[in-house]
């Protein structure tokens, strides 16, 4: 696998990996499920954005002339 791919998509997996675990919390703490219900839903939506997000070479040439001015 490409490690540029692996960085970019990295943030997603962690995404998911946070709305699973809110989500188990909401099934075991009947108390605050719904918050946790919440929070899980918002990982979740923030990992699918980051899935979604492509780079492209125009933006990675920007970034890279905006970082070497600063």
């Amino acid at each position: 696998m490409n490690s540029e791919w692996i960085s970019q998509k990295s943030a997603g997996f962690i995404g998911i990996l946070a709305g699973l675990l809110f989500t188990a919390f909401a099934y075991f703490h009947s108390q605050y499920r719904y918050f946790h219900l919440c929070v899980a839903i918002a990982a979740f939506v923030y990992a699918y954005r980051q899935f979604r997000k492509r780079i492209t070479p125009f933006e990675k040439r920007e970034r890279e002339l905006r970082r070497k001015t600063l």
